[in-house]
């Protein structure tokens, strides 16, 4: 089987998954306020145990070295499909929601690893950025059908969580099948356990500095729509359909972006335009000048993009890549675990704005990490 027929299958178990990831992602805080009615610092403390699998994802993927990358596509389209079961099936209180929960996000955050590996393995020399872009642009896709499937269920036919979460189990099995149908050539060659070296050190900054920006938009910015300006689970779910249709078009082009001029500019644009969103979460009153934020917020998350084609191009051995990607992701989350419990603190004990207040200060922080990637062009010194 040829990389254009791996490619289709991974794409297809992409969609399938992503309309799981959509569907989940449009109701999650709707989920918790309606069925579980917790406060803002609650939330915040829900994602300690949301995130902690990205965290666990460098010790995850070096105990998953026994298998093929192929392998753990497919189970993470079984662990989505078991997780999603118990939070809409099985889940009477909260802690047993945080379980079912954790193993939902243990999935979602492998596919990470997974989503990375995958395309740098299946994306022609050079071609890098325009594959992550395209596996993006479909993943943006799903969300976009998984969304407005939860606008369709739950905002026209008045479905509950339980049966519109069966459409997102459904889907997730569908995917692990998809992945079993992928054929890969050196595929059962494991990639290092761990990797850490200096060489790498600006791409754990990054990510770092991502883990904390991504989470405080991912826990309060939806929460501000939803706990102060009433925004119910089918506009949430519409707002996720419209990020979602622009950020199909907008990561492929992204994607095209960064191979044509590179990672350097693409990542400070990234940071200015963090800047002006959390200035205006934090000042700003207007709810349709906040849902456009939000989208826009969206959008940028495309900047993982650049992150991995610079990784792609520094690293001079291809077995790091996996365990580096692993890593990253697991500093990401270190940040993320932490991020929601200190933005919940604060919103409680001062105001939600000061929230958004500190994460501007993540933007400058951003810009200057930005800087330090070569002005020069960067070429790949692996190959696939």
């Amino acid at each position: 089987m040829n990389k254009n027929s791996n490619l289709n299958f991974f794409l297809l178990g992409l969609l399938l998954l992503g309309i799981n990831q959509g569907i989940l992602n449009a109701t999650f805080n709707n989920y918790l306020f309606d069925i579980f009615s917790i406060s803002a610092t609650a939330r915040g403390v829900i994602e300690f145990p949301r995130e902690l699998p990205g965290f666990l994802s460098i010790v995850v993927t070096g105990i998953l070295t026994i298998w093929s990358v192929r392998r753990w596509a497919i189970l993470v389209g079984i662990l989505s499909a078991v997780g999603i079961a118990g939070l809409g099936l099985l889940s009477p209180t909260v802690s047993v929601m945080i379980f079912w929960m954790f193993l939902w996000s243990l999935a979602d955050h492998l596919f990470m690893s997974v989503e990375s590996i995958m395309g740098l393995k299946l994306a022609p020399k050079n071609g890098e950025g325009k594959v992550l872009g395209k596996i993006s642009g479909i993943r943006n896709l799903a969300f976009i059908f998984g969304s407005f499937l939860v606008f369709l269920l739950m905002g026209k036919l008045s479905w509950n969580y339980k049966h519109t979460y069966l459409v997102a189990i459904t889907t997730a099995g569908l995917a692990a099948v998809a992945f079993y149908f992928m054929h890969l050539k050196n595929e059962e060659i494991a990639p290092k356990k761990f990797v850490v070296k200096k060489a790498y050190t600006l791409f754990y900054i990054l990510n770092l500095l991502f883990g904390a920006r991504k989470q405080i938009f991912l826990t309060f910015a939806p929460w501000v729509l939803v706990s102060i300006y009433h925004s119910t689970a089918d506009t949430m779910a519409i707002l996720f359909v419209i990020s979602s249709l622009l950020g199909f078009i907008f990561r492929q082009y992204f994607g095209i972006l960064v191979d044509r001029f590179g990672e350097r500019p693409m990542l400070l644009a990234d940071a200015i335009i963090f800047f002006v969103i959390c200035i205006g979460f934090a000042f700003f009153k207007n709810i349709y000048l906040l849902y456009a934020l939000f989208i826009i917020d969206g959008l940028m998350f495309a900047t993982r993009i650049a992150r991995t084609t610079y990784l792609h191009k520094i690293t001079t051995d291809r077995r790091d890549i996996a365990p580096t990607i692993s890593l990253g992701i697991s500093i990401d989350h270190a940040v993320s675990m932490l991020i929601p419990f200190i933005g919940g603190v604060i919103w409680q004990q001062l105001d939600y704005k000061y929230v958004f207040i500190l994460a501007s200060l993540l933007a400058f922080i951003n810009l200057f990490a930005a800087l330090k990637i070569p002005a020069k062009e960067l070429t790949s010194s692996t190959t696939n």
